[in-house]
């Protein structure tokens, strides 16, 4: 079954950090949910038990231009299609 990623997706504060630490990533817990309040937005997909399995944000100036950061998808679904 084919998913859509959400923007601005509600998200727990513990989602991210865990989501990175599956990654091998430092979970950087202090980041959230204060992240959500500085970035332009972000975007994250949820798998079949409601678990964060991706998340990614852009931020900026809120100008023409913007950068994504942190585009994480949980290491069950690497190389997946």
């Amino acid at each position: 079954m084919r998913k859509e990623i959400v923007v601005n997706l509600p998200i727990k504060p513990n989602e991210v950090p865990a989501l990175r630490e599956l990654t091998g990533w430092e979970g950087r817990h202090s980041d959230y949910p204060v992240l959500f309040e500085r970035c332009n937005f972000w975007a994250g997909l949820r798998g079949d038990q409601e678990e964060l399995i991706a998340f990614g944000y852009i931020s900026g100036m809120g100008l023409q231009h913007g950068y994504m950061e942190d585009i994480i998808v949980h290491p069950r679904l690497w190389r997946k299609e």
